[in-house]
C-alpha cells in the first residue's frame, strides 16, 4: 500500500499525463485501482483518465463562482490546469494569483483531489449488466443535482476532451449540432458521462474509423445519435474478444430521466440513440404561514428547475393550485384559519387539483394520517435541502 505522500505524487503525476494513454496504461494508479490480473490495454488507461476527470467534477460546488470560495477555486484551478491545459500564467491572470499563490493553491487542490480518490481505493469493479444496483449506489447522490444544462456546451466540451483518444486510435470525429437547442434539466456531471462513455466505447472499437455525433430537437425533447462507421477488412469487436457494453450508458440516460431508443450493431457500424426531455421550469406551491420557511425553500431551489410560489391561507392555496397547476405542493399543517389537513382534503376533493402531488411538511409526526388523506409524501420540519430535492425529483413526474 502506498504511503500518503506516494499516493499524492501518483495523483499529481497522473494529472500531468492525463491525455497520455500509453503512459497511463502502466501507471501505479492504474494498478492500484484495477488489479494487475486484469488484461492490460487501452481501456485500463481510459478508466484512469475517466476516474481523474470524474473526481475533479465531484469537487464542483453547486452554482459556484470562479472566485470567492476555496473549493470552487480548487475545482476551476484543476480544470484549467489539467483538463483544459492552460499555461500557469493564464491561470494566474484568470484567478488573480501571484506565482507563489498559484503553486500553493495548486498543491492544495491536488491534495483535495487525492483525498477524494483515496476514499475510492481500491477502485470499484467494472460494471457488468447485472451490477445495476451498484451503479445506483454510485450515482444516487447526483439525482438531486438538477440544473439547467446546455447540451451543446456539454457535447463541445466532451469532444475536446476525447480528441486525443480519437487521434490515438486514428478515428475521425464529426459533430452535427444545430445552432440552438433547449436546455435539459438534470445533472451536468451525469450528462457529461453519458457522452464521454458513449464516445470512448465507440472510439476504442478496433474497426472504428469515423464517428458521427448528432444532436437534434424533436418536439419537447433533445435527441442524440452516435454512430461509429467500421472500416472494412479489419477484425471486429467479436473477433478481438471485445464487446460493447451499452447497458451502463443506458442506465446513465435513465438516471437523467431520458429515454434509451436503440443500440444497433452490425458489420458496417454501431449506433447509440437516446433522448432527453427538454423540460420547462416547473412550479412548486409552498403553502406556509412562516415567511422564513418560504425563503428557505426559495434558497434551496436557486439554480434548479423550479419556480416557487407561495400561499399563506387555505383559500389562497386553493386558488393558486387551480390557476397555476403546480408540479408539486408542500403543505404545512399548522396554518391559521384552515389547518393543513383541511386544505389537503379540499385539494384532493377538487377534480382540478386532485392529481397534484402534495408533500406534508410539519413538526407533527403523523405520516399515516397524511397518506390516508391523499398526501404523496411526508417531511418532518425542519426540512433539509437534500430531502426536499429528492422528493421533488421523484414526485414531479407524477403530476
Amino acid at each position: 500500500m502506498s504511503t500518503e505522500a506516494e499516493f499524492l505524487q501518483q495523483v499529481r503525476d497522473g494529472l500531468s499525463h492525463l491525455y497520455d494513454y500509453a503512459y497511463l496504461e502502466s501507471h501505479p494508479l492504474t494498478a492500484r485501482f484495477w488489479p494487475a490480473s486484469e488484461p492490460h490495454g487501452p481501456h485500463r488507461a481510459q478508466r484512469l483518465h475517466r476516474l481523474l476527470i470524474e473526481s475533479i467534477e465531484e469537487l464542483h460546488p453547486p452554482a459556484a463562482p470562479v472566485k470567492g470560495a476555496s473549493r470552487a477555486e480548487y475545482y476551476f484551478l484543476l480544470v484549467y490546469r489539467y483538463i483544459e491545459e492552460w499555461p500557469p500564467a493564464d491561470i494566474m491572470q484568470k484567478l488573480g494569483y501571484s506565482r507563489r499563490q498559484f503553486f500553493r493553491q495548486q498543491q492544495k487542490a491536488v491534495e483535495m483531489l487525492a483525498g477524494l480518490l483515496s476514499e475510492k481505493a481500491p477502485a470499484p469493479r467494472p460494471l457488468p449488466v447485472e451490477a445495476e444496483n451498484e451503479l445506483d449506489d454510485e450515482l444516487e447522490r447526483f439525482r438531486t443535482r438538477h440544473r439547467a444544462v446546455d447540451p451543446r456546451e456539454i457535447v463541445q466540451g466532451v469532444l475536446e476532451m476525447v480528441g486525443r483518444l480519437a487521434d490515438h486510435h486514428g478515428v475521425t470525429l464529426v459533430c452535427d449540432l444545430p445552432d440552438r437547442l433547449p436546455v435539459i434539466y438534470g445533472s451536468r456531471t451525469l450528462l457529461r458521462q453519458v457522452f464521454l462513455n458513449s464516445l470512448s466505447q465507440l472510439i476504442t472499437q478496433p474497426r472504428s474509423q469515423r464517428i458521427r455525433l448528432r444532436l437534434f430537437q424533436a418536439r419537447q425533447r433533445v435527441g442524440a445519435e452516435l454512430t461509429a462507421e467500421f472500416a472494412p477488412g479489419r477484425p471486429g469487436p467479436a473477433d478481438q474478444g471485445q464487446t460493447l457494453e451499452p447497458e451502463p450508458i443506458r442506465h446513465l440516460v435513465e438516471m437523467m430521466h431520458g429515454h434509451w431508443q436503440a443500440f444497433e450493431l452490425n458489420e458496417t457500424g454501431c449506433t447509440y440513440r437516446f433522448e432527453f426531455p427538454a423540460e420547462a421550469e416547473r412550479w412548486l406551491l409552498v403553502v406556509e404561514d412562516n415567511e422564513g420557511v418560504i425563503q428557505a425553500f426559495r434558497r434551496y431551489l436557486v439554480g434548479y428547475d423550479y419556480q416557487v410560489i407561495s400561499a399563506t391561507t387555505g383559500a389562497e392555496a386553493m386558488r393558486l393550485a387551480r390557476e397555476m397547476r403546480p408540479s408539486v405542493i408542500t403543505l404545512d399543517v399548522m396554518m391559521p384559519g384552515q389547518d393543513g389537513w383541511e386544505i389537503l382534503n379540499g385539494l384532493k376533493r377538487d377534480l382540478a387539483t386532485q392529481p397534484i402531488p402534495v408533500i406534508i411538511c410539519s413538526v407533527l409526526e403523523d405520516p399515516e394520517l397524511a397518506r390516508s388523506l391523499g398526501a404523496a409524501a411526508y417531511l418532518r420540519k425542519p426540512v433539509g435541502q437534500t430531502d426536499l430535492l429528492t422528493l421533488l425529483d421523484r414526485l414531479s413526474g407524477s403530476s
